[in-house]
């Protein structure tokens, strides 16, 4: 259903979409902000930008396009910039939108009996909330408690907390490669870091009281997921989670 017709549009939808057309000028930037409000009052794993419609649009306008993104982006969802020309990309990253949010959440596809899900994103702390919005989205096709959709979430953030941190540590400038899958036997994600391997036996539980940087989240991981595995190869390292479903558990 579409709200308004006029240069901005809300279409509460499966994705919540904002429409822009027309020419966008000045007196436009207020109604930006307010749809972007509005559909981050609830929650979303993706708001889509429909930008296919726009002839012309004034810079205080992609000010406001690019603030409406990162209160997004903030709040632990993502935006998918969708028919945007060159020339709104480029205008977006000369007020630090950088490519790499515009159109980075990774749409579910069906594969085989369950759903997947990619991401490609730069190494630097804004994508942890990205991440974590994209596990779950995906989990959530599962009929997980409560409880267990939220410890997916929280190993998820520990998980892309760290590959940020370790990637960042490396002098790394490359991605940070997520990859999410749902079907009946349950949650996998794989998320790949460009920073240096270690020792994953090495991180033993951490005393009382005691801050071991790393150790808190490797061991909150494998507390409440069911499985968590390291490989480390010419790509960096690579983090595996599972949360395994039961035998009556399917993909929606």
């Amino acid at each position: 259903m579409i709200a308004e017709k006029r240069a901005v549009s809300v279409i509460d939808g499966t994705p919540p979409t904002i429409r822009l057309s027309g020419h966008i000028d000045s007196s436009t930037s207020p109604a930006i902000g307010d749809a972007f409000r509005r559909l981050s009052a609830h929650p979303h794993g993706c708001i889509h930008v429909d930008a296919g419609g726009i002839r012309h649009i004034e810079q205080a306008c992609v000010q406001a396009l690019a603030e409406g993104v990162r209160a997004v982006e903030a709040s632990g969802a993502a935006v998918k910039l969708v028919r945007a020309s060159r020339e709104l990309r480029m205008a977006l990253r000369s007020v630090g939108l950088t490519g790499g949010y515009q159109g980075a959440y990774g749409m579910p596809y069906r594969s085989g009996l369950g759903w997947e899900s990619r991401l490609d994103l730069p190494c630097e702390p804004r994508s942890v909330g990205v991440i974590r919005a994209q596990a779950a989205a995906m989990a959530a096709r599962l009929p997980f408690t409560p409880t267990e959709l939220d410890d997916v979430v929280l190993a998820v953030g520990e998980a892309a907390a760290n590959a940020v941190r370790h990637g960042i540590r490396a002098g790394a400038r490359g991605a940070i490669h997520v990859r999410c899958r749902a079907d009946r036997t349950g949650f996998c994600v794989e998320i790949t870091d460009p920073g240096d391997g270690f020792d994953p036996e090495r991180i033993q539980r951490p005393k009382a009281g005691a801050w071991q940087e790393g150790g808190l989240g490797i061991y909150l991981m494998r507390r409440i997921m069911d499985a968590v595995s390291y490989t480390f190869d010419a790509r960096g390292t690579t983090v595996r989670l599972i949360k395994r479903a039961s035998s009556a558990a399917h993909a929606q």
